[in-house]
């Protein structure tokens, strides 16, 4: 996607999430825009990285007269009021946009899932669900590797515990045993 694409896109994209989600406030909009990019196989320049970029998107759309700010909304991750945005009659974007589209193929319903074969279905980052299959089987026995290898040494400890244990039970027996 050239660099212009991809600002059309996040555009439609963000007018997209707030008439469908409503007031929202620029960190909650990034969260349903990178949602729906993901889910739509986006490339990565397409998706919005950062809470900032979604707010200079918003002021840009702001000065376009496609949104408006509303009241300020309490924050309680940052303790902090953060400004709420709807999108206006004019910024109404119905319809998903489809990275990529140019022109007047900008905003179109995407195809439904079931017409793609299953190899060529892309899920996050671009991977195929076989490719994040063998990833998850990667980690899953990395992750039984480093289980087993903390249960030895635990073992391990366990058993120079007991028998430190059992030393000084046996001297403390032997110093009784001559008091006695």
């Amino acid at each position: 996607m050239e660099l212009a694409d991809v600002r059309v896109y996040q555009r439609q994209l963000l007018l997209h999430v707030l008439t469908h989600h409503g007031e929202s406030t620029a960190a909650e909009a990034l969260e349903l825009m990178g949602n729906i990019a993901l889910d739509q196989g986006a490339p990565r320049d397409a998706i919005l990285v950062s809470t900032a970029a979604v707010s200079g998107l918003l002021r840009e759309l702001h000065s376009n007269l496609l949104v408006v700010r509303g009241e300020n909304r309490g924050d309680t991750r940052n303790g902090r009021m953060v400004a709420t945005w709807s999108v206006t009659d004019a910024g109404r974007i119905d319809t998903r946009p489809v990275p990529g589209a140019v022109g007047g193929n900008a905003v179109q319903v995407r195809e439904a899932p079931a017409v793609q074969a299953v190899d060529e279905r892309r899920s996050r980052g671009g991977l195929t669900l076989p490719q994040l299959m063998g990833l998850l089987t990667i980690e899953f026995d990395a992750m039984l590797s480093e289980m087993d290898r903390e249960h030895q040494q635990a073992q391990e400890r366990a058993r120079r515990e007991f028998e430190g244990f059992r030393q000084r039970a046996l001297r403390v027996w032997g110093v009784s045993e001559a008091s006695a």
